[in-house]
């Protein structure tokens, strides 16, 4: 990844990273990137930016995303094909006003806490980055990271160093809502080093205390916790046998969580769990693993080299990264349960499935090192 030839060379020392929490993509992209900084010794910290526009605010973006998404995920597929439409017509963009609001209260914490670089791995962020820089502090050094394999609607605007995007075809994207080119940078999506680590099934197993002879299944609902998930466990119990467990990510959907508990929660081959910081290692010793196609999700478990089953996806962003995953043989995408559960066994039953599979796989189509490459292109090594 080169730098634009017109960008000062700027060492940042404190780096301030900017989220949303609409789902966990945005913050794990964040987490990601902060862990590399962490390992280099370069200070960092990661904020939710809706959080300085109020507790309301923030409550009303964070938690309706996650309702639309859990009971009505329709909405928000027609709100991304208006958005479109709106964003194509170049009117005034609502997105950008709103986040910019609030750009003089992050200004303020970003003189306060010394920090010389900014990070945003959320649309929203990256507008009010735009501002802080037009109105306060416009040698300020912001970049932006898209965890999607497409750009949604609004980019138009936004005035940073560098985009860091998963793929080609993104860029164009961006580039067509006036984005410069040489800003575009192809980085792949960053996720935490620890899922390219070298660590093979057995010893995923062995750190999990999981029988190397069981077949093992992962679901991942997504940080949100959304789809049909508890009926998908309960037919897959149906069909799977007595040696093969399943451990279901519920992500922060308590709910979920209470109600397999309820259903399944005396069949000892299925385990609801909410986060932990080591579902790379649950991954890594999946025979299969399946997860709804969020962009952040789907290239962790991509990855990890798991046989992957994607999920029905919401329409707007999960549509372009499941057929991203897809095109390039890289997941198997199923639109009901009855036929994820269909792959599933296949892959967990027929001899030879996985290894097949794989053989198929694109490894290119993901950068198992983007948060690192991420953060040399901001420290210009």
């Amino acid at each position: 990844m080169n730098k634009p030839q017109d960008n000062k060379i700027i060492r940042p020392k404190k780096v301030l990273l900017l989220s949303v929490s609409t789902g966990e993509g945005h913050n794990s992209a964040a987490r990601a990137i902060a862990e590399v900084l962490r390992q280099r010794n370069i200070e960092c910290e990661i904020v939710d930016s809706v959080e300085f526009k109020g507790k309301k605010s923030h409550s009303f973006i964070a938690d309706g995303y996650s309702w639309i998404i859990r009971h009505t995920p329709i909405l928000f597929g027609l709100a991304y094909v208006l958005g479109a439409a709106y964003d194509n017509m170049r009117l005034p963009s609502p997105i950008k006003s709103y986040h910019q609001s609030y750009a003089e209260k992050i200004f303020k914490y970003i003189q306060e806490g010394g920090f010389d670089c900014v990070i945003c791995t959320h649309l929203f962020s990256m507008h009010t980055a735009t501002a802080i820089r037009d109105k306060y502090m416009p040698d300020l050094p912001c970049y932006g990271v898209i965890t999607d394999y497409t750009a949604i609607p609004f980019y138009r605007g936004s005035k940073l160093d560098a985009y860091f995007v998963p793929d080609d075809r993104t860029r164009g994207m961006l580039v067509k809502k006036g984005i410069p080119y040489d800003s575009v940078i192809l980085s792949g999506i960053p996720v935490s080093p620890k899922y390219a680590a070298a660590v093979d099934r057995a010893q995923a197993r062995e750190l999990l205390g999981i029988s190397q002879d069981k077949k093992v299944v992962v679901i991942s609902a997504g940080g949100a916790g959304c789809g049909k998930i508890r009926q998908l466990c309960k037919s897959l119990g149906r069909s799977i046998d007595d040696d093969t467990s399943v451990y279901v990510f519920v992500g922060k959907n308590k709910k979920l969580k209470s109600s397999i508990d309820k259903s399944l929660g005396n069949d000892k081959r299925f385990n609801a769990l909410d986060f932990t910081p080591d579902i790379n290692l649950y991954v890594k010793a999946a025979d299969v693993a399946m997860t709804k196609p969020g962009g952040l999700s789907s290239t962790e478990f991509a990855i990890s080299g798991t046989p992957l089953i994607l999920l029905k996806a919401i329409p707007g962003c999960e549509t372009c990264n499941q057929r991203y995953f897809v095109r390039r043989g890289m997941a198997t995408y199923c639109k009901t349960n009855r036929q994820a559960i269909r792959h599933t066994l296949h892959i967990l039953y027929k001899e030879n499935a996985a290894e097949q599979r794989s053989a198929n796989a694109d490894e290119r189509a993901v950068n198992p090192n983007a948060a690192m490459d991420i953060v040399d292109f901001v420290m210009d090594k």
